[in-house]
């Protein structure tokens, strides 16, 4: 996601980008207790500048607003001449910042960048991220304004802490804090992210900032139905708070904040293994032969099928790819969706990450449910990657057309650099084997 407010910022669980870049062996690095900086292309003394002020609204995050951070943040700055600067968070722990230079990182005034805002909208967007890792029900304007939001308070509360000598080209940065949001909130033009700062500020209020943890904790272990969102979101906010405010607050966020995946009018129907022939077939577009690999952050895998003629039901997907990251796999599931022919939602599936090791890529069978498919359907893998978790998955030379990059609840963007890995496995019921013997 772009930000607003000429900052350069895309805040998603992790970024393609972000898997690929690497430093030459040229590259410096400077620590603090919870902050490690790599950078190369610019100077030291700004590279100092960005880790104490993450170092600062780390720490600020979790002392003064009791959220959960890192035991260390991981910053890396690059230079890259082509491209205006940008700041990436993986929503975990690491950061990554691209300028064209040190111009760029000049106070605002001169280099048009709000750096140090951005850096603690970055710190609080992990305040968000990490206690609901799965947001997908979350609107642009629930998450960035929320960022927008407690990013403001970070740079005052920043400011108190570190003084006006933190950014190697001096300025009064608390212009770039709630100063600057109050100011935003008072135009009559209002964004949708200044919206949703405004409603969280308000929230905050409400039921007192201290609890707001507690409430981002209560949303990641909800049970929430991405049809229907608000139910279980609402139930969650309302054993936080009693007052009665929440519900006009509620009945004023919900359309802004909410995206509601839409369900198919195909019935998710399922059956027994049992009652399958067991002699499935596998349905393919890929040649076999990989011609390279990607992690999609903020979107997924999805490749259309079209089944033969009769009743078919889908029991496997088979992936060929491999898992990168920490040794150890993440305790936690991806999702694999079943969709109709127009994305929309019939089955979903959890499947631990375990399930793909690091290394080699290969087939990797994933069994699910036995559930019946429309005539087109589209199987779609979301890993939900990061830096340091995510699966590879491959392609072949040549795209069919049938492949695409995206998440059910968000239109995918075909895939045109070849096609995914990815097949179907579908079967029949035995009443339905015409060479059977058992028809009972």
């Amino acid at each position: 996601m772009l930000c607003s407010l000429r900052v350069w910022v895309l805040s998603l669980c992790g970024l393609v980008a972000l898997l690929y870049w690497t430093f030459v062996s040229s590259a410096a690095e400077t620590s603090l207790d919870h902050v490690t900086v790599t950078y190369d292309g610019v100077d030291k003394k700004y590279a100092q500048a960005v880790a104490q002020t993450v170092e600062a609204a780390r720490d600020i995050c979790r002392d003064k607003f009791g959220f959960d951070m890192p035991p260390r943040i991981e910053v890396s700055i690059r230079k890259d001449v082509k491209r205006r600067p940008r700041l990436f968070n993986d929503g975990v722990d690491q950061f990554q910042l691209s300028v064209r230079s040190d111009r760029d990182l000049r106070r605002p005034s001169r280099s048009g960048v709000f750096h140090l805002y951005g850096l603690c909208h970055e710190v609080a967007h992990l305040g968000m991220y990490r206690p609901i890792p799965r947001h997908n029900w979350m609107s642009t304007a629930a998450a960035e304004g929320w960022a927008h939001y407690l990013g403001s308070r970070l740079v005052d509360e920043v400011y108190e802490r570190e003084g006006g000598d933190l950014w190697p080209d001096r300025y009064d940065y608390r212009a770039d804090g709630t100063a600057r949001l109050e100011k935003q909130l008072a135009d009559e033009r209002v964004s949708p992210t200044q919206q949703g700062a405004r409603l969280w500020r308000e929230l905050s209020e409400i039921v007192g900032e201290e609890n707001i943890p507690q409430l981002f904790e209560a949303w990641g272990k909800a049970e929430i139905d991405p049809t229907d969102p608000a139910r279980a979101l609402l139930a969650a906010l309302k054993s936080i708070s009693d007052d009665k405010r929440v519900l006009d607050w509620w009945n004023r966020a919900e359309s802004l904040f909410l995206i509601r995946q839409e369900k198919s009018g195909f019935a998710a129907q399922t059956a027994k293994k049992a009652d399958l022939t067991g002699s499935s077939i596998e349905l393919e577009h890929d040649d076999g032969k990989s011609a390279g690999k990607k992690s999609v952050a903020g979107g997924g895998h999805a490749v259309r099928f079209e089944k033969p003629a009769g009743d078919w039901y889908l029991t496997a997907i088979s992936i060929y790819g491999s898992r990168y990251g920490r040794p150890r796999a993440p305790r936690e599931d991806f999702h694999v969706w079943l969709c109709d022919a127009d994305f929309k939602v019939i089955a979903e599936f959890s499947i631990p990450y375990a399930k793909f090791h690091r290394g080699a890529p290969k087939w990797v069978q994933l069994n699910v449910t036995p559930t019946k498919v429309p005539r087109e359907f589209v199987v779609c893998a979301g890993f939900n990657p990061s830096a340091r978790k995510g699966v590879f998955v491959h392609y072949d030379a040549e795209s069919s057309g049938k492949s695409f990059s995206g998440l059910p609840e968000r239109r995918p963007r075909q895939f045109q650099t070849g096609d995914w890995m990815i097949r179907a496995e579908i079967d029949q019921l035995k009443s339905a084997d015409a060479l059977g013997t058992d028809k009972k």
